[in-house]
């Protein structure tokens, strides 16, 4: 490793520390150093140099641990934990919306942006979408920085797909006004053709591609790395949305599971 790498993985690491000072002062604990706070400060490190083979077992500041294994067992735990729920107006709530914006009435835009609006949520064949008002409030919601992405179901209510909403933005500016009429029109035939020109949008992630939320972590982020994404849609046993998991939240949560592992258990009194 280059030693501006080392570097750079080390400051992250103090960050993690004075997070994690900042976290227990702020909830009250008496603040002592602690192992697990040493530690955290060469977690990044240690996670580069596992990955990469060079280091298995950890044994520094009165710790003796084998990573590899901690990992291993943090990895296989499932990611119902870290699956997030969007906040998001439904089917109907949005055709009402796209209606009354066809007829030029947009007031429910700030209502939006101020919920912190995550997704939008489309249904096949539902009918009443039209391309300018899908426009109107695509780029207002975007502009604000919280759409994320969109969410497409079939007639049954079941996981089409979602789309990130980046990559859906990229394709509506550079393709233009026709690319909204035609996003329109294919939402509301919803026969074959119109799902086969859906699924090839930038940013489209399928109901098969979408994970459990029993799914381990490690397999989650398999996932990610195969399709070369940050986020997953998540569904239940019957194929029903019901969130998203992204990679932040999940190499968040290995490490934090780690660190667990890590403290020293208290004496029982």
């Amino acid at each position: 490793m280059e030693k501006w790498q080392v570097l750079l993985l080390l400051l992250i690491g103090l960050g993690l520390f004075i997070t994690a000072i900042i976290l227990r002062v702020r909830y009250g604990e008496k603040f002592e150093l602690k192992t697990v706070d040493l530690v955290l400060i060469i977690i990044p490190l240690l996670l580069v140099l596992l990955i990469s083979g060079k280091i298995k077992v950890l044994d520094a500041f009165g710790v003796k641990a084998d990573f590899s294994e901690l990992f291993a067992d943090a990895a296989g735990t499932n990611i119902e934990q870290q699956v997030a729920a969007a906040a998001s107006p439904g089917v109907d709530e949005v055709v009402n919306m796209l209606e009354m914006a066809a007829k030029g009435g947009v007031r429910e835009i700030p209502r939006l942006v101020e919920k912190k609006t995550e997704a939008l949520v489309f249904r096949l064949g539902h009918g009443g979408y039209y391309g300018p008002a899908i426009r109107e409030y695509f780029d207002a919601l975007y502009a604000s920085s919280y759409l994320q992405y969109l969410i497409i179901l079939n007639r049954d209510s079941k996981l089409f797909g979602i789309y990130d909403a980046l990559d859906l933005a990229v394709y509506f500016r550079t393709q233009g006004e026709r690319a909204y009429d035609n996003f329109a029109r294919w939402l509301n035939k919803a026969n074959d053709t119109s799902q086969r020109q859906l699924s090839g949008l930038p940013g489209f992630i399928g109901v098969e591609r979408a994970v459990a939320r029993v799914v381990s972590k490690r397999d989650a982020l398999l996932q990610m790395d195969a399709l070369r994404v940050d986020t997953l849609p998540v569904v239940d046993e019957k194929g029903y949305f019901v969130g998203t998991v992204g990679r932040s939240q999940l190499t968040a949560s290995l490490i934090l599971e780690v660190a667990n592992k890590l403290e020293p258990k208290q004496p029982v009194n």
